[in-house]
């Protein structure tokens, strides 16, 4: 009783000392209350140069209070994770400007404070998660205008081509799904970031805003640029910059009167998947950091499986991305291998499989499967994905490596909580665990998608609405039935560099292994798939001289491979390279998997939080970082002191996308006051207004005669949903049966009609036409997509087949014949 009564005097006492933390500050994220006050954010300006696989970007956000007294702005600036934000300087008035100093985040937001209770000009640039920073800017005097600029540089993607790199500039802040706005996960975040001058987040948005973007991209390629497009926006491209066909400058076409959409920028370079190594001096710290990217392209076998797709079906899918994850699901089921298990998970604000555990793949299977993706609509609520991923996990097989796919669309607040169980999951299974990400639309977490895949030693890649992801999804097919390439070696210097062979010095005083003479990032070097790009750095200590070639050495199921990477000759100068680096010596200690956490004379030894803490804190101020736990404090000490009391917030506002965010609360429960019957036709309503083309079905060649659909077939300006339709004739198994709607696909009847072939077997004449088929006609525009559908038909056709010879005698009838009917 006595307990009890004093769990809950400490409870009281805790509520009362959180909100009277928070009275004075405006509770909401974007925007507060009274109309009246005007935005003090007039234009954000970003100007970004793009060297091969880096990009630098320097943001500008300019501020001016037109009101009478002196406010304080808040801004919520979202970042991807992988962004290293090494530059951060405020300019007041056009005539004076104040640098930004990293400091550890509590005594940044000590600073912070009492400039501004000092009268002074105060500026503040905090992370609240891995992709969102806040931005404070103090005592903004009346009519004062004040540039905020933030640097960053970032690795980019690639895409789903070997030679294209994609450049997402994020715009939208998206509302994230969970429980952020109740009473006890705002009580646990004032513990976690106590330190900081957060402003806690309830996920309000503006309808109006009246700034604008200004965004202007410079690339400068290693080899002819090839093609610049943009999925979200129109730009305007300038290629051959001053005669260089290496150079090109893009900005947008239109005038974005709102930050709501991520821009997206995919280039296409020659030669960018060749392997290089970089090395980049560093005066300020006397060390050479080296840059090692390749994108790898080998075979390896084929192995049996367990593959799990867990398909976000929350109400923010609605529309064009639950079909994109339907035709994604579809195509899937269609390529998986005849000897593999499987299962699909729908989640949202609850779950359910389609089995109770993986199936084999069977006709039944197969069959179920498809109608249930076919069928999928976006009706399951939030987006909860904890619970789902742990059923997953529970109920995967013990006897095989489990590959998992996730398609979602959704922000969550539990990243770390996900992270955690993976990682708990990925031990259990012994590196028999694989995790592969597809983020869908323009607002989705790179955080989320991100750091599932990386924790769970897969990859992800990203789409818009207006992108296919067949390419990519059936790549990432690939590489999740074959073993992929780890336990390997990186030779950086005369010495060899692994997981389990590192150069040390001397411990700390806690006898934990702090320091080492070559520090790479990451640590844990993760497994090389075919056709994704690789990215390792190494930071040498000064006097250590690096090898003129980097050797890179594995064992693979196949045997061993080994790879010399010339080293460039030129020596970069300052710190770009040194900064990503950093950043993932930074992730390292975030994730557990740092060279202090895995190193063999650390094992057993206690390593606190607050000692992770020390390290991240060291890393961030010895190269410019703000992290988790350091922050960016500028301040502008003036003689004439202005300082409103108590102090006056503006909360900038950011406009979204207000249906998807009301719509998933609505589903949720939040939202009682509106019909489902009017969200749903206002949501149709808008598909209509916005042009978006009507959905096809997968059974379209069913409304034409057997003429009509052999001309369509033919036509060169094939799209995927011919593809699909075709793959829709063939079995799990790899064969294409004779049916009716077979023969009409080719403008014939019956087997008789096929007789000049002189194939006399009538299975066998189906799958040769249709090897020959996808092969003359699809393979020119959708190799890729269709390759392993066109894989296990040749295997059906081999088995069914004498010997080799008749095999190739076969199909070398069918092409004749496909060819011939083609030209008429």
């Amino acid at each position: 009783m006595k307990t009890s009564i004093f769990i809950n005097f400490i409870c009281v006492c805790a509520f009362f000392i959180f909100f009277n933390q928070f009275d004075k500050k405006v509770y909401g994220l974007l925007y507060v209350a009274n109309n009246s006050i005007p935005v003090p954010l007039q234009n954000v300006s970003a100007e970004a140069n793009i060297v091969d696989m880096i990009a630098q970007v320097t943001v500008c956000q300019t501020y001016k209070n037109v009101e009478n007294d002196t406010i304080e702005a808040i801004y919520k600036f979202p970042l991807h994770e992988a962004a290293a934000i090494h530059g951060f300087e405020a300019e007041i008035d056009g005539n004076r400007k104040v640098k930004g100093i990293v400091k550890e985040a509590e005594q940044a937001a000590k600073g912070y404070d009492e400039a501004v209770q000092q009268g002074h000009g105060a500026y503040l640039f905090e992370e609240e998660l891995p992709d969102i920073f806040q931005c404070s800017i103090g005592n903004i005097e009346a009519g004062q205008t004040v540039v905020i600029r933030i640097t960053y540089v970032t690795e980019l993607k690639h895409d789903a081509e070997t030679e294209n790199v994609r450049f997402v500039f994020p715009t939208a802040i998206a509302p994230r799904y969970g429980s952020s706005n109740d009473f006890y996960d705002n009580f646990l975040d004032f513990f976690v970031n106590h330190e900081k001058n957060l402003v806690p987040d309830v996920m309000s948005y503006s309808t109006k805003v009246v700034y604008y973007l200004a965004l202007s991209i410079t690339c400068r390629m290693s080899s002819v640029i090839q093609s610049v497009e943009s999925p979200s926006h129109h730009i305007s491209v300038e290629l051959n910059i001053d005669g260089n066909p290496k150079v090109s400058r893009i900005t947008l076409a239109d005038q974005i009167t709102y930050l709501e959409n991520d821009f997206i920028l995919v280039i296409k370079s020659l030669g960018l998947d060749q392997p290089r190594a970089f090395i980049e001096y560093n005066p300020k710290t006397e060390t050479n950091c080296i840059m090692l990217t390749l994108v790898p392209n080998f075979a390896t076998n084929v192995i049996m499986t367990e593959l799990i797709f867990v398909i976000d079906r929350s109400g923010s899918m609605e529309g064009g991305s639950i079909k994109k994850a339907s035709d994604a699901l579809q195509v899937l089921l269609r390529s998986l291998p005849k000897d593999c298990f499987f299962n699909v998970i729908s989640f949202g604000s609850n779950f359910d499989s389609l089995f109770e555990k993986s199936q084999p793949y069977s006709e039944e299977s197969f069959s179920k499967a498809l109608k249930y993706a076919q069928e999928m609509t976006a009706n399951y609520g939030g987006t909860e994905i904890y619970k789902p991923f742990k059923w997953a996990f529970e109920n995967s097989r013990n006897d095989m490596p489990t590959s998992m796919f996730l398609l979602t669309d959704g922000r969550v607040y539990n990243v770390d909580q996900i992270i955690e169980l993976i990682k708990s999951y990925e031990e259990k299974k012994m590196d028999d665990l694989r995790f592969f990400s597809i983020g869908i639309g323009v607002s989705v977490s790179h955080h989320l998608v991100e750091s599932v895949s990386r924790v769970g030693k897969g990859y992800a890649q990203f789409i818009t609405d207006t992108e296919r992801m067949d390419k990519k999804i059936i790549r990432m097919l690939k590489n999740a039935i074959k073993p992929p390439i780890k336990d390997y070696k990186i030779t950086w210097t005369n010495q060899t560099f692994s997981s389990f062979n590192e150069n040390t010095t001397s411990p700390t005083d806690q006898n934990i292994i702090t320091d080492i003479k070559i520090q790479q990032a990451p640590f844990l070097i993760p497994p090389i798939y075919s056709g994704v790009r690789f990215i390792v750095y190494c930071i040498l200590e000064k006097g250590i001289e690096v090898n003129k070639e980097i050797i890179v050495s594995a064992m693979s199921n196949d045997g061993p491979i080994k790879l010399s990477i010339p080293l460039d000759p030129v020596r970069l100068q300052g710190s770009k390279i040194h900064t990503l680096a950093a950043r993932k010596l930074i992730q390292d200690l975030d994730d557990g998997t740092s060279f202090i956490h895995r190193h063999q004379r650390n094992n057993g030894k206690n390593i606190s939080a607050s000692f992770i803490r020390e390290q991240i804190v060291k890393l961030g101020t010895v190269y410019n970082l703000a992290s988790k736990h350091t922050s960016f404090l500028a301040i502008d000490e003036r003689d004439n002191k202005s300082v409103s009391d108590p102090r006056r917030f503006r909360i900038v506002p950011t406009r979204n996308r207000m249906l998807t965010g009301n719509f998933e609360k609505l589903i949720s429960g939040s939202l009682h006051s509106f019909s489902l019957d009017k969200i749903a036709f206002s949501h149709s309503f808008i598909r209509y207004e916005l042009g978006e083309p009507e959905l096809s079905t997968s059974n379209q060649f069913v409304s034409h005669n057997a003429t009509e659909m052999a001309s369509l077939v033919k036509l060169k300006s094939l799209n995927i949903e011919t593809l699909y339709d075709f793959l829709d004739l063939q079995s799990y198994d790899g064969s294409f049966l004779p049916t009716i709607k077979f023969y009409s696909w080719f403008g014939k009847n019956d087997f008789n009609d096929f007789s000049i072939i002189g194939i006399e077997n009538e299975n066998v004449l189906c799958s040769a036409l249709a090897i020959a088929y996808l092969e003359i006609i699809m393979f020119e525009t959708f190799k890729e997509e269709c390759e392993l559908c066109y894989d296990k038909a040749k295997k059906f056709l081999m088995n069914e087949v004498d010997n080799e010879q008749n095999f190739i005698e076969i199909l070398e009838k069918a092409k004749e014949w496909v060819i011939k009917w083609a030209n008429e």
